[in-house]
């Protein structure tokens, strides 16, 4: 456990805290319409619900000469049972990371900032123009969750051509939304020979809700010196796992819905193959056995991987970042974590904005912080 996790957390409010993370580039056309109308959204139905809850807003690496993304943010002025607080991070704790210069923000160390600065029970990290399902916040109000489980719900992708649907009320809209044509990411059967635990892995950045205990435990997600990010959110899940947390899968009228771009990262990642690589692949597929196929993978790391619009860094291949470890702790290996004890910037003093404190008016949060 890390030493510096209260443990106190455990009998506070709020219940749960959601994690996310931006800046204000102009990462797509409608980014910050959607940004805007997703967090006044996931505001207002935990208030409706009764959640006690928190939204942590992670602003990462501000690019110079725009106004920051928590000064834009049109949020609610006041909320009876949702906090909303924003840090920013700035540039010299980005710049650090190989492909820097060509990616601006780095994932897994913007909400690892957030999860360690999270105050709530139980955390999961979320998209910052995702939205989710009415009968998600009816099982927030519920309350009951088991500290012991970690809790998945499918991310639907939908394609969003008409931007004068983030002007309909919460109702109007998530109506709307449910009626778009959508692609589930859904459950899938992970390869036999990987030899992995059955996890719903599939879009798990968008919804892993897990105690916070075990994201201490973990240290929140894996270190990555680059700016990819690759595979971290699976990677929790499986390491979790390894402690011995319990999978749930909420029902399927539970939904995350996605609005998709042309800039999602999963469409962003290209295989990198070199010829003899295709060639020893196709031989130990074909000729001895798909099980000697992925042994070479994991022991070669091939095929390695890149981010488009990120040139200048390659990754790992998925065996040897992913497959490796998580086959591992399958075995009964417990994880180790990979970050300092002072993951999540724990060390450094970010500046914090409370643009929204439950049961108090804005002005009020002003006053006070």
């Amino acid at each position: 456990m890390d030493d510096n996790f209260d443990s106190r957390l455990m009998n506070t409010s709020p219940y749960v805290s959601f994690v996310t993370w931006g800046r204000n580039d102009g990462y797509t056309p409608d980014y910050l319409r959607r940004v805007d109308r997703a967090t006044n959204y996931l505001a207002g139905r935990l208030d409706r619900a009764g959640v006690d809850s928190e939204i942590v807003i992670v602003e990462w690496n501000p690019p110079p000469g725009r106004p920051l993304l928590l000064d834009v943010l049109k949020l609610p002025a006041s909320l009876n049972h949702v906090t909303i607080r924003g840090f920013i991070v700035g540039p010299e704790y980005h710049l650090h990371h190989a492909g820097a210069q060509e990616r601006g923000i780095q994932v897994g160390e913007a909400a690892n900032a957030g999860i360690r600065r999270a105050r709530g029970r139980f955390i999961t990290t979320k998209a910052s123009d995702t939205f989710f399902s009415p009968d998600v916040f009816a099982r927030f109000a519920q309350g009951g969750l088991d500290p012991d489980t970690m809790y998945r719900v499918d991310r639907h992708d939908i394609r969003v051509d008409d931007p004068s649907i983030w002007d309909l009320d919460d109702d109007a809209l998530i109506a709307r939304l449910a009626t778009l044509p959508s692609a589930p990411q859904a459950w899938i059967d992970q390869t036999a020979h990987w030899g992995l635990r059955e996890l719903h892995t599939n879009a798990c950045g968008d919804f892993t809700l897990l105690d916070a205990s075990y994201w201490h435990l973990l240290r929140g997600h894996q270190r990555d010196e680059t700016v990819l990010s690759f595979d971290i959110d699976s990677l929790v899940m499986h390491a979790a796992a390894g402690y011995g947390v319990k999978e749930c899968r909420w029902p399927p009228s539970c939904k995350v819905f996605k609005p998709i771009h042309g800039r999602l990262n999963n469409s962003r990642i290209v295989p990198v193959w070199e010829n003899w690589q295709r060639k020893l692949d196709r031989f130990l597929a074909n000729k001895v056995s798909p099980e000697r196929a992925h042994q070479a993978r994991m022991l070669l790391d091939y095929p390695r991987r890149k981010m488009l619009g990120v040139e200048s860094v390659v990754g790992h291949s998925i065996e040897r970042n992913f497959v490796q470890p998580a086959s591992r702790w399958a075995r009964g290996e417990l994880p180790v974590p990979t970050q300092p004890e002072n993951w999540g910037l724990a060390g450094e003093a970010l500046e914090e904005r409370i643009l929204c404190q439950a049961g108090r008016t804005r002005a009020d949060s002003a006053a006070r912080s």
